[in-house]
């Protein structure tokens, strides 16, 4: 369709020019043709368009007298309408040729920006642990979406630690201080058992790596069971939504922003029940406006309204960032990096029959450290479904199906 515009716009001058005022010559207007078509369209269909405005700018001359009057009636003023009309045609088809070559240029740059992007923030499975995540990644550029927004999940020793943030600026210099801190997290992350000393290690790397003026804000969480641990660093709170109620895990006396000092730690610690979510986010989202009112997102009402029980966590996210999108009038003024962590534990507790004992089923491999004797290992998740049948049925007696898989070690 759109290469049908220089068309419409070549038939529009033959046009006027043949039932016009004669005393006014429009015939050069034909060249208004193939330089419209060298922004719409590739070159050989723009050099198709130039041939054309040349070649009824010449038979159009015939029945007006161009060729055999005087003044601007003459040929040698037809020969110069002529010539402005193959010229501008010329330099339309080097302009089409010069668009395409540029647009193939930053379509192979928007893919390796693409493709480095990925390689920065890693692939996030679908599971770790106890938890169900999802991701998601919406670029505020129209092109290349390299920026300083993070995230990362690693399975440690000390349970599932996340680590969600956003480099100060955007472009390269964010890409790189975001790519120097997830390296430091993702080695540190299974070395530290302190969740604040990983953090300072953070804070360590940013000063380090950064300039003068660099930062970087971030939320870091440790789920070790059903015991959640939060550090946030000048990062905007995550959301808890229990039973679709959501609430923001706020810190008070939170940390500075890492490469700041990152002073005042407070850890946030909370109990988290199978089902309950959490949604940490970028500013993107939390200082998005209005186009034209200029109020900020409703983070909360928008969360809880995608968030809807029992639906996937990635159709979640693509319902809030399409109401982000919707709210700014798909102007994003910023990147919007999501993860949504889901606490589903294998262990459930399943409600009785009528005077029949609550029933806790957990799954636990043996292991065996001498070679010969087999020695079960605690089994967390019989505890933490124990828990759940207490809380939802009350006291009283529990019946444990208890699933093992033996397993033999030679030692020495």
């Amino acid at each position: 369709m759109r290469s049908l515009v220089p068309l419409v716009v070549l038939l529009a001058v033959v046009a006027m020019d043949l039932t016009g005022d004669q005393r006014y010559v429009i015939i050069t207007s034909l060249v208004i043709s193939p330089l419209l078509a060298a922004a719409l369209t590739g070159p050989w269909v723009t050099a198709a368009y130039a041939g054309a405005a040349l070649l009824l700018g010449a038979l159009q001359a015939i029945p007006l007298g161009y060729y055999s009057g005087v003044g601007h009636d003459s040929l040698v003023a037809q020969m110069i309408r002529l010539a402005v009309i193959a010229a501008g045609g010329a330099i339309a088809v080097a302009a089409s040729r010069d668009r395409q070559r540029r647009e193939a240029r930053l379509r192979d740059v928007t893919r390796v920006a693409d493709v480095a992007q990925r390689a920065i923030l890693g692939v996030v499975p679908a599971r770790v642990g106890d938890l169900r995540l999802a991701v998601s990644y919406d670029s505020a550029a129209a092109q290349a979406r390299v920026g300083g927004d993070l995230y990362e999940v690693a399975q440690t020793r000390w349970g599932v630690r996340i680590l969600v943030g956003d480099a100060r600026g955007k472009g390269l210099d964010a890409a790189r201080l975001a790519s120097r801190v997830l390296a430091t997290f993702r080695v540190v992350a299974r070395h530290l058992a302190d969740a604040e000393e990983v953090v300072a290690a953070l804070d360590a790397e940013v000063v380090r790596s950064g300039g003068a003026e660099d930062f970087v804000t971030a939320v870091f969480a440790q789920l070790d069971g059903a015991q959640l641990e939060l550090v946030n660093a000048g990062h905007p709170d995550p959301v808890l939504l229990r039973r679709g109620a959501p609430r923001l895990l706020d810190a008070t006396g939170r940390r500075t922003p890492l490469g700041l000092g990152a002073a005042g730690a407070t850890v946030v610690r909370t109990h988290l029940v199978a089902g309950d979510r959490i949604l940490f986010y970028t500013d993107g989202m939390a200082e998005a406006r209005h186009p034209r009112t200029r109020e900020f997102f409703p983070v909360l009402p928008a969360v809880q309204a995608a968030f809807r029980p029992a639906r996937r966590l990635d159709a979640c996210l693509a319902d809030l960032v399409a109401a982000l999108r919707r709210w700014t009038e798909a102007t994003l003024g910023d990147d919007v990096a999501l993860l949504a962590a889901e606490f589903a534990p294998p262990a459930r507790a399943e409600a009785p029959c009528a005077d029949q004992p609550a029933q806790v089923r957990a799954d636990a491999p043996w292991r065996a450290p001498d070679g010969k004797r087999e020695v079960p290992r605690p089994v967390t998740g019989f505890t933490n479904g124990a828990d759940d049948a207490r809380r939802h049925h009350g006291d009283g007696p529990a019946r444990a199906d208890i699933t093992t898989a033996r397993r033999r070690e030679a030692i020495g």
